[in-house]
This record gives structure tokens, sequence and C-alpha cells, in this order.
């Protein structure tokens, strides 16, 4: 089975924490499954950069449903069924979000994800700017300073400075920081 996620206009929501509960006694093959059947099984995920996650499920009625990502605004659609009927069938379910979505390279839970931020940041509702893919600035919206420059590279992306800072705009500069990040460094 496989959960996607993504804007109505189709552009991937990446890194959603997505959770698929199975139900039972329920009949797959009528997709019907009736009020008040217990959960008896869960399947806890995370979708990836193109906004999917891969499941491999039994035959059964699922319920599906995910943490809302800070940042985000998720379509209220209500409940999300999906019926596997046979075993190894393709069976996909859709959670979706409002227009517009950030770039997915650029989106704070892309970011997060990437630099690994402990759970207080991971939690809190992030203002990315400037992103062009490769460099950009976030900041959490937590107690105390928390603004990064940060770059995207072939592995994802890492943390270059975090703020109070020390380095010099020439080094930045070499190091490959576009001039519109200048204003996060000292002349030295």
């Amino acid at each position: 089975m496989t959960v996607k996620t993504a804007t109505l206009k189709g552009v991937a929501v990446p890194y959603v924490p997505v959770h698929l509960r199975l139900y039972q006694p329920c009949d797959p093959a009528g997709h019907d499954r009736a009020e008040g059947t217990p959960e008896v099984r869960r399947f806890d995920g995370v979708t990836d950069l193109s906004g999917q996650a891969v499941f491999t499920v039994p035959v059964g009625c699922y319920g599906l449903n995910m943490d809302t990502v800070p940042g985000t605004n998720p379509v209220p659609e209500g409940m999300h069924t999906v019926f596997v009927e046979t075993d190894g069938q393709s069976v996909t379910g859709k959670l979706r979000f409002q227009d517009p979505a950030p770039d997915p390279v650029c989106a704070q839970q892309t970011i997060n994800h990437d630099l690994k931020v402990e759970s207080r940041l991971s939690g809190a509702a992030a203002t990315v700017t400037g992103c062009d893919g490769n460099w950009a600035v976030i900041a959490w919206d937590v107690q105390g300073d928390s603004q990064r420059v940060v770059r995207h590279t072939a592995s994802g992306w890492t943390t270059y400075v975090g703020f109070p800072h020390n380095v010099c705009w020439a080094k930045a500069e070499q190091d490959g920081v576009p001039d519109r990040l200048k204003k996060y460094f000292t002349g030295c």
C-alpha cells in the first residue's frame, strides 16, 4: 500500500508522519467497515521527498491519517478508508493539502528532516526565507535564537552557520554563499 501526501494540484508534501490502522472484522471486498469496528494493528511511517510512504500490509480495511506538519494546511476531508482486497494488491491512499505548497526541497519539513533537528524544533513552526534550492535561512518559533543559514548538498540540507556565529563574509563568499545572504555575516 502506498500513502501519498500532496496538494490539491498534485505538488508533493514531503516528510509527513502517516498512520494506517487495520480494523477487524470487516469486509474489504465489499468496501464495508462497520462503525465501531476495533483497531487491531497500527502501521506508522513518514513520506519521503516525493510525498510517498510504502507499507507492506495484509488484506483488510484500513483507516488512514497523519500528523499535521507545521506550515501545512490539510484539506478537511473526513475519514480516509482504504481497502486491500487481495494479497499483493497495489492500493494508494491520499492525504491532501491546500495549495500552494512550498517547493518540496525548500519545505521546512524537508529541512527539519535533513538536519535531524531536535524535538523542540521539529514540532515548532518554522519560517524558511530566501530558498533557492541550494541555500536558505530557517528559523523556528521557539524561545532563543534558532536561526540558521543552511545549504543543500547531494546528501540533503546541512547547517552552514547557526546564530550567533563569527563567520566573515569573505569566508562565506568563498564557500559559495550567495550575495543575497551577505547581511547574515560580519565584514571582519
